[in-house]
């Protein structure tokens, strides 16, 4: 007989996992939209003369503004890719709950 409650322990320590990484994902997200909105003042500032100029300031802004749009982007598919391992894990959990033939138990 196939161990099916150890499996299933083992599917649910793997979507608990997933869900921490998937979480670390969205808070990269959140600073890598910072990193965008940085480079976005950084670059306006520096183009408005909002301040004085400085080539070194319009470099860091578009630097900010690149890296962020990139690390924003990697973070959301990171975070697509782990959504469907995660429901591919909860699939695969019902189906052995299913499996494995419980039946209800009447009070007494």
């Amino acid at each position: 007989m196939i161990d099916f409650p150890q499996q299933i322990a083992d599917l649910e320590a793997e979507i608990d996992a997933l869900s921490d990484a998937g979480e670390q994902c969205r808070k990269s997200m959140i600073v890598a939209k910072m990193a965008v909105w940085a480079g976005v003042v950084l670059f306006a500032v520096a183009l408005l003369g909002l301040i004085q100029f400085d080539a070194t300031l319009l470099v860091v802004g578009i630097a900010a503004l690149l890296a962020g749009a990139v690390f924003y982007g990697s973070s959301r598919s990171s975070l697509e890719e782990i959504t469907r391992k995660i429901r591919a894990s909860e699939a695969r959990r019902a189906e052995m709950i299913d499996e494995m033939d419980l039946r209800i138990v009447e009070g007494q």
